[in-house]
């Protein structure tokens, strides 16, 4: 078929509606697309690759058949076939003249323009690099006019896996692409083209360098299949996971996890397991046999097996894990893991180990353990990423000790709209002591700064906002 420039089209998937007329009748139609799930016996039908085959039966009488074929925005055709009696055949019998007729379009709708072809234009190149971490691409859809123009956007890497080395904000047709880290990915753009499912995916490929490391966020959902260390007999899982050995020990590992300084202890792995027995599942920090690795968990996984179903599962670890550090999951059986991700925890209205703030600086401290004590002159202790939300808090909860008759201590509170400070006096004490102090309401996201004025002697145990 030709468009209406005369331009033949090889590779249309246009919806085409068929005629014949004359001593012939349309029997049906059929594409090769498994997908299609419109009835053989209609009198239109999506091209798939280009092509569309129509079958055609004799009527009772010899003669000319004519079959016209049409499709919107191309130019019709019309063919001529000829119908000859066959030799000795009993016309008797025969069942009489049927004709097509219209039956539901499951696929697409009647008037459609389907979409053919999507291509994916970066005038800025494929190269990101600590000069340029962000481009804007675009997407042009043929032919200009197709139905369906919505579109999907997603960076994955080379076997469709969502990666984490970019990110893509997206505005219809537009997107802006920023690179997070070292390394290769893929910008892939999709249409359903009228169905339900995904019917054609275009992809351009893109490299990253002198950006450092992309890290992974466990409070996300991080893919069975993005695991970077192995250790026995892996293999590919459903939907994107990993699949463990069936026999002997299988290692799956994942570094480069940033917990960020409050961290969590809470993991939740989504399994498909063959069976209803017991799997037994260690979680380890590091990997197990490098220095520095802890076992966090010896635990098992058992639920009614679903077939081809995965079923989550939430473990405590031993420890919260912090900063950036790597995971390792130990299995000597055969499951499908999808992936896992963490509890985020809100550090803001959780009990704070003096200790465990973001930085410490000042004239005079110590640490013992879990507290700072000795706190003297000039002393700043600071918890980020302390988010109060629309509640707020209106408590401060803290537990210390004073060795002085009173210690003024400053608790300022600072984000992008500015800062504020609100002050409170911990009075003499001979041990460590849980006291209330009343707060005007602090809401939203802010950094939280203990701030110890000249004069000060005071033990820090820990503190809770309420």
């Amino acid at each position: 078929m030709e468009d209406e420039n005369g331009h033949r089209v090889e590779n249309a998937n246009n919806r085409v509606f068929v005629q014949v007329s004359g001593a012939g009748r349309l029997l049906g139609l059929d594409n090769g697309d498994s997908t299609d799930y419109d009835p053989y016996k209609g009198t239109s039908r999506r091209l798939f690759s280009g092509k569309l085959m129509a079958i055609i039966g004799a009527t009772l009488e010899a003669g000319n058949i004519q079959l016209e074929v049409s499709s919107i925005g191309l130019q019709g055709e019309t063919f001529t076939f000829e119908s000859i009696p066959s030799a000795g055949e009993d016309a008797e019998g025969i069942s009489a003249l049927t004709t097509n007729k219209d039956l539901p379009i499951v696929t697409g709708n009647k008037m459609e323009i389907p979409l053919r072809k999507l291509e994916i234009i970066s005038n800025s190149g494929q190269n990101f690099d600590n000069t340029t971490k962000e481009m804007d691409i675009h997407v042009r859809l043929y032919p200009e006019n197709t139905s369906y123009r919505e579109v999907e956007w997603s960076v994955v890497n080379d076997v469709g896996i969502e990666s984490n080395i970019a990110k893509v904000e997206s505005d219809g047709h537009k997107v802006r692409v920023i690179a997070l880290g070292d390394g290769e990915f893929r910008l892939r753009c999709t249409s359903k083209n009228g169905t339900d499912k995904t019917k054609l995916i275009s992809e351009l490929e893109f490299t990253a360098v002198n950006l450092g490391t992309a890290y992974k966020d466990p409070y996300g959902f991080i893919s069975g299949g993005l695991y970077d260390y192995s250790k026995g007999e892996v293999g590919n899982g459903n939907e994107r996971g990993v699949a463990t050995s069936r026999d002997g020990e299988t290692q799956v590992g994942y570094r480069d996890i940033d917990f960020g300084p409050y961290g969590s202890d809470t993991i939740t792995i989504p399994i498909f397991a063959l069976s209803n027995e017991e799997y037994y599942l260690q979680i380890w920090e590091g990997m197990p046999e490098e220095e520095g690795s802890e076992l966090l968990a010896d635990v098992i996984y058992q639920k009614e097996s679903k077939w081809n179903v995965y079923q989550e599962e939430t473990y405590q670890l031993s420890k919260k894990l912090r900063g950036i550090t790597s995971i390792c999951f130990v299995l000597q059986q055969k499951v499908h893991i999808k992936g896992f991700s963490f509890e985020k925890g809100n550090r803001a209205f959780e009990q704070n180990d003096a200790a465990a703030g973001d930085r410490i600086y000042g004239d005079s401290f110590e640490q013992v353990g879990n507290n700072i004590e000795r706190i003297g002159n000039n002393v700043s202790l600071e918890f980020e990423q302390m988010d109060f939300a629309n509640v707020g808090a209106t408590k401060l909860v803290l537990f210390g000790r004073s060795v002085i008759d009173k210690n003024t201590i400053h608790v300022r509170f600072a984000n992008e709209e500015g800062e504020s400070s609100q002050i409170i006096e911990f009075k003499q004490s001979e041990e460590y002591e849980e006291r209330v102090f009343e707060l005007e309401k602090v809401t939203g996201l802010q950094k939280v700064t203990f701030i110890f004025l000249p004069g000060s002697n005071f033990d820090f145990g820990w503190f809770r906002f309420e």
